[in-house]
């Protein structure tokens, strides 16, 4: 799943929550403008698997895919 932080209703970090809360498996990518270095320490707290910095670095993006058995 690719999911940015910032949305209306429920944001990134709401998502992941609720992920985590259900026990339900997902390989998150957050893939954000917000470069805090708290919010990344809290996706990554909350399982996903990577963070990407806006605007997406489509090598950063292979190279996470690949790191990760998806391509």
């Amino acid at each position: 799943m690719f999911l940015d932080l910032t949305m209306p209703e429920l944001d990134g970090i709401g998502v992941l929550r609720t992920l985590r809360e259900e026990r339900l498996k997902s390989m998150v990518i957050v893939i954000s403008a917000d470069i805090q270095p708290e919010s990344q320490k809290l996706v990554d707290s909350l399982g996903a698997i990577a963070f990407i910095n806006k605007p997406l670095d489509p090598e950063k993006l292979q190279h996470v895919l690949k790191e990760n058995g998806l391509i």
